[in-house]
């Protein structure tokens, strides 16, 4: 397989001078033209402050140019790790809420807001367990699923429901120490097929910190899982066949303790995952989103690796074709 991706150009989307970064990316599903996007990332002091804030983006295609922003922040509360998704009439925002109370105490809660046109935005609204993290739902049959994950439990549970409304445990303890031996699973990217087959990439951080990959049919009750024997960090992928995917993530040297956001090629039916591109990139780094149109990829990522700043980037990647 020969690839040729080459990156055509790269935008910063973000404003200099403060922490932006956990990007996500999507087609705007109001833009009858298709020539936007919609990209969103948190804005906060640095990687832990307690004022994290969702910015929403809406981007020209053709320049990478911002033509909306909208913020979407709670007082006293860091909202992390904004995910876009679309449920064929609605775009909705998804979001991890920490709020620390006047004893110091953390409490933790799923936020989510919705859009019917893309320029405004729903009032906020409060969804999941405490505690839980439910990591980028994906909609298929007029319900959304998602994996969540509670570092206590070290292990993750498949949710099902509607992120505007409620969420509920669908498969408690998926995957997880106690019933794999393998620690620490937490972020996902979850994808599902035409046949309703679900795929997803698992991020790991503890023994090996290996990535998993899994696999599941209706009704998502039974997972089977293959240890990738890589670290991926914020997994992002999108299919380009039912066997071929292009997955994104941070990508970390053990020996030299550097990072950088990559993009691997997978092939499912041998379960081969190929490094094919490096982005720009170091540091504090990844999160990225992903959207194909046609030959071009459009990626969201951030990184720190142009004065040291945390920042918002959007890149076009053209040569996708040539993976498949």
């Amino acid at each position: 397989m020969k690839q040729k991706l080459q990156i055509v150009e790269i935008s910063r989307v973000s404003p200099p001078a403060v922490h932006a970064a956990f990007t996500d990316l999507m087609e705007n599903p109001f833009d009858k033209s298709s020539s936007s996007l919609l990209c969103c990332y948190r804005q906060a002091t640095d990687h832990v402050s307690r004022d994290g804030a969702i910015v929403i983006l809406t981007l020209r295609k053709e320049t990478l140019e911002v033509i909306n922003k909208v913020l979407i922040k709670e007082l006293g509360t860091d909202l992390r790790d904004p995910k876009l998704m679309y449920d064929g009439q609605r775009a909705i925002v998804t979001a991890f809420a920490k709020t620390i109370d006047e004893n110091e105490q953390a409490h933790t809660k799923m936020l989510s807001v919705f859009s019917t046109t893309g320029q405004s935005w729903s009032s906020k609204h409060w969804f999941g367990d405490d505690g839980w993290w439910i990591w980028k739902p994906q909609w298929i049959n007029n319900k959304a699923f998602g994996f969540a994950y509670h570092r206590p439990a070290d292990y993750i549970s498949l949710y099902e429901g509607d992120p505007t409304r409620a969420m509920r445990v669908h498969k408690p303890n998926v995957f997880g120490l106690a019933k794999n031996n393998k620690g620490f699973p937490n972020e996902s990217a979850l994808l599902f097929d035409h046949d309703g087959e679900a795929t997803v990439f698992l991020r790991r951080d503890a023994d090996t910190f290996s990535a998993q990959f899994g696999t599941s049919t209706p009704p998502y009750t039974k997972w089977f899982w293959h240890d990738l024997g890589i670290y991926i960090g914020g997994p992002c992928a999108i299919a380009l066949t039912k066997t071929r995917f292009l997955v994104a993530g941070r990508h970390v040297n053990w020996e030299t303790r550097e990072f950088s956001t990559r993009l691997w090629h997978f092939d499912k039916t041998n379960k081969t995952l190929t490094e094919i591109l490096t982005m720009p990139s170091s540091g504090d780094t990844s999160y990225p989103g992903l959207i194909l149109d046609n030959d071009l990829l459009y990626m969201s990522y951030y990184s720190s690796h142009i004065d040291n700043q945390a920042r918002v980037y959007v890149a076009k990647i053209d040569g996708v074709k040539s993976l498949f």
